[in-house]
């Protein structure tokens, strides 16, 4: 919830399909927390696709964000 959060703040959610956002912030968790999860296992789960989850995943990553917020 903090990764949702800390994104939403941002303004990275603005604009985006709300299942794809959801998705992405599901891959980055499993990624930091180091949960192995495939592409296609969290995009299944979101209802999007691969390409949708990468793409959401490259703009986030584009904007060199701190993803793993800390709590205020």
């Amino acid at each position: 919830m903090a990764i949702m959060h800390h994104l939403i703040k941002k303004e990275i959610s603005a604009g985006k399909d709300p299942m794809g956002f959801a998705g992405i912030v599901l891959y980055i968790a499993c990624s930091i927390t180091d949960e192995k999860r495939t592409q296609a296992d969290i995009a299944k789960a979101a209802g999007i696709t691969e390409v949708t989850l990468r793409n959401r995943y490259r703009d986030i990553k584009s904007r060199e964000l701190d993803l793993i917020p800390v709590s205020n």
